[in-house]
This record gives C-alpha cells, sequence and structure tokens, in this order.
C-alpha cells in the first residue's frame, strides 16, 4: 500500500524532530561537560585537593562476602587499579549492613570502593536487603584537574553495571592572606556566571560563607531548603595558617569546613 503525500510528510516531520531532538541533547551533553570541565578543573590555581564521589543502589539480591569482594576488585581493575591494594570486609551490627573495602593509597590519589548490603525489617518482621556501590577519588595537588575525567570514568563504569550513578566533584584551593568581601564576591560572580547558575541560598556562620546555586545546564541537583541546588562555593578562613580556602563542587560541597 502507497502512502499518501500528507503521510510521506508526516513521517518526515517525526523523523527531523527525532534528529533535532538528539542534537539538542547531544549539545546540552557537550555544554555541561565543556562548562564544568573548565570551571572545576582547569580553571583554578593553588588547587589542594580534589575529590570525586559516585554511589548508586545495586538491588536487593543477597550478596555474599565473596560477591562483594569479587565487585570491587573488579571495579578497581577498570580503574587501572590491579596491585597495592588492600580488601577488608566486616559486619556492622549497629547498621545493620556488611561492607567490603578496596582501598588503594597512591602518589596521585588515594581510592576507597565500597560495596554496602543493608539488612532492614519491616512491619511484618519481613528482611529486606538493600545494595549500594561507593566510590571515593581524593586526588592529591595539581592532579585534581582530573577530577571532571574521572567522573566521566565512574559513571561509565556503573552505566556497564547497569547502575545509574550520583556523583559529586569537589575541588579545594588556597589563598594566602584573608579574603575581603570585594574579592570573595568577585570569586562568587565569576562562578556562577562560568556555571550559568543562579544563588538561590547563602549562609554566613565564623569564618565561612557558603553560596548555593543552581544550573539548567547541569542535570544533577540534591535539595537546599527546598530547593534545587547543584552548585556550591564557600570560603572558610583559617587564622592560625592566614590562608583562605575555596570550596568548589557540583553539586554540593561534602566536606566539613
Amino acid at each position: 500500500m502507497n502512502m499518501n503525500k500528507k503521510t510521506k510528510i508526516y513521517i518526515l516531520v517525526l523523523i527531523w524532530a527525532a534528529i533535532l531532538l538528539q542534537l539538542f541533547i547531544n549539545s546540552s551533553i557537550d555544554r555541561e561537560k565543556k562548562m564544568v570541565e573548565q570551571v572545576m578543573s582547569e580553571d583554578i590555581s593553588n588547587l589542594s585537593e580534589g575529590t570525586v564521589k559516585a554511589y548508586a543502589f545495586y538491588g536487593d539480591d543477597s550478596l555474599s562476602t565473596a560477591n562483594r569482594e569479587s565487585m570491587v576488585k573488579n571495579i578497581a581493575k577498570s580503574l587501572g587499579i590491579t596491585t597495592g591494594y588492600s580488601v577488608t570486609s566486616k559486619k556492622d551490627d549497629t547498621a545493620e549492613s556488611d561492607i567490603t573495602t578496596l582501598t588503594k593509597h597512591g602518589e596521585q590519589a588515594d581510592t576507597s570502593i565500597k560495596v554496602i548490603t543493608l539488612h532492614t525489617t519491616d512491619k511484618y518482621e519481613q528482611e529486606n536487603i538493600e545494595n549500594y556501590v561507593m566510590v571515593e577519588i581524593n586526588l592529591k595537588g595539581s592532579n585534581g584537574t582530573s577530577a571532571y575525567a574521572y567522573k566521566k570514568k565512574l559513571t561509565a563504569i556503573y552505566d556497564k553495571l547497569g547502575m545509574n550513578a550520583n556523583t559529586n566533584i569537589y575541588l579545594l584551593s588556597q589563598e594566602k592572606g584573608r579574603l575581603i568581601d570585594e574579592e570573595i564576591d568577585d570569586y562568587i560572580d565569576r562562578f556562577l556566571e562560568e556555571t550559568n547558575a543562579t544563588a538561590i541560598d547563602r549562609a554566613e556562620f565564623d569564618n565561612v560563607i557558603c553560596i548555593y546555586g543552581y544550573s539548567r545546564d547541569i542535570d544533577e541537583f540534591v535539595y537546599q531548603n527546598n530547593k534545587r541546588v547543584n552548585v556550591n562555593i564557600a570560603f572558610s578562613y583559617d587564622a592560625k595558617e592566614d590562608i583562605t580556602y575555596i570550596h568548589r563542587a557540583v553539586p554540593f560541597v561534602d566536606k566539613s569546613f
């Protein structure tokens, strides 16, 4: 049966709409990649450290200690870690969990890979199991410039395992002396401009100033006071060392000041 002219046009419109949608998605992904890569690595001086974290839910099947140990070793191998690591397994009766941890300490980075099995009981006294996979890579000094590259690598590893990972990038830099208000405002303005973000909240306590923002160009977000937040910059001053520490994160700073 031959299609009439209207049907052909309709199908062509649908095809082009699908193509344009994919181009838009690819463009958005590329824009986020370039933006985060620049703001969270390339454009930071006096870098002290960079931390990349990822975690995801990994089903509700029972995992043996051998299963968990195999998982952490396979993830380590995917990260290029094949020797010089230690693996421990323990039971935490307080948290009702079984935890297997692979740890690797290196000159450029320290890596921790955990598979956690939580045991809970519902109101019907039925046992429930939840498994989580957590990876933390702490990049030392200027190696923090690789933060976004490791974020991409971790996302790919989790995808291959069938998990949708939540990730967090944190960078710490420092400036000698105490920054004046105008200097801090300049840092904040540039950070928000470069991430195409709007300031959502501001907190000040002791020697700490913390700004939370939201950017539509970044997919991941958390809630801060019931508002979406996915970029974060903070300043803490150490009077003893006379150093201002600058904390940047996407989506949030999860370190103590």
